[in-house]
């Protein structure tokens, strides 16, 4: 049997559908739960549980929900059943200052609201590099294109007083597959190309005439000297340009292959003396390729420039140059 009660709640709603006796007190035990003035004794101190004398058998607890204070009375002898005698339903998430199986002297509730909450989030792809000799050092290309992924997640969160205090993962749903994005790190070693050599001037026989008029010599044309070429091999800076300057992938740098093979075999120094034409890609004249640099006769990257160029703006492909190559023998 209790001496006395008191009860806090914080939020809720307090259901009154007590039957009454014929004497007026409740049928199970509670009286009807009444509103109490703030300024009365109860609204002092809403921690104060008033008794009745002991024989009977009743105490009375006053409570605070929603902004209004409450009375009622019960011969219970734990919290959960006065409180289910007054009509208050304590949540499976409500938070309770005190054991709702035994008699308690101050206690406080708080209502704890548990939803059901449904989000859609992306899953961001990564970036995952691996290395291949196919390319040299230095060089990348993206292998797959990485795609971000879609995930619907639901949660299980709770609040308290309008404020969150929890959020649990129930379920999730991939929508979309993540798709990382594979990147290829070149590893090969360049192989320096050696400068063609600058061609031998022809030795001039003595004259074996004679004159009195004083010998000329003439002052020889100065020419600037193109810088010694020690870059990659010509095959990696072609396949590097193709990529960085056209988009072309591998199936034009096939073609490409096949077709320089069939013009110079890759060499940036191949002249071909019945026609003129001059360099890997055997531009006609060789002077052409000036328009791609001063260096063209022994740099293979100009000479790669040039033709790329020439190629595009041409046939629109190597592909499609290596077509009218088979077609016509040259392009």
């Amino acid at each position: 049997m209790l001496a006395g009660g008191a009860l806090v709640i914080t939020g809720g709603v307090v259901a009154a559908n007590v039957g009454l006796g014929a004497d007026g007190s409740s049928a199970a035990g509670a009286a009807i739960v009444e509103p109490v003035d703030r300024d009365g004794a109860a609204a002092r101190s809403v921690a104060e549980r008033l008794s009745l004398d002991e024989d009977g058998a009743q105490t009375t607890y006053t409570v605070e929900v929603d902004g209004e204070t409450f009375t009622f009375t019960s011969a219970q002898d734990t919290l959960a059943a006065a409180l289910s005698d007054a009509g208050i339903q304590v949540g499976p998430d409500d938070e309770v200052s005190a054991p709702l199986n035994g008699p308690v002297t101050d206690v406080v509730i708080t209502r704890v609201n548990a939803d059901t909450v449904t989000e859609e989030e992306i899953d961001a792809h990564e970036t995952v590099e691996q290395e291949t000799d196919e390319l040299y050092e230095g060089e990348t290309r993206v292998q797959t294109e990485g795609v971000d992924g879609r995930v619907v997640n639901t949660y299980r969160v709770t609040s308290t007083g309008g404020e969150e205090t929890g959020r649990e993962l129930v379920a999730s749903v991939a929508v979309d597959e993540r798709v990382d994005e594979v990147v290829l790190v070149g590893t090969r070693e360049r192989e320096p190309v050696q400068a063609a050599p600058e061609p031998e001037e022809p030795e001039t026989a003595p004259s074996t005439e004679t004159t009195d008029e004083p010998a000329v010599t003439e002052e020889p044309e100065t020419t600037e000297t193109a810088p010694a070429y020690t870059g990659g091999d010509p095959r990696g800076i072609a396949q590097s340009m193709m990529q960085s300057q056209y988009g072309w992938g591998a199936d034009q740098f096939s073609c490409l292959n096949t077709l320089w093979n069939n013009e110079s075999g890759w060499n940036p120094s191949a002249s071909n003396p019945s026609s003129g034409a001059y360099g890997i890609p055997q531009a006609l004249p060789g002077s052409k390729m000036a328009a791609a640099g001063a260096d063209w006769r022994t740099n293979p990257a100009t000479q790669i420039s040039w033709g790329l160029s020439y190629i595009s703006g041409r046939y629109g492909t190597p592909c499609g140059a290596l077509s009218a190559q088979n077609a016509q023998g040259w392009y």
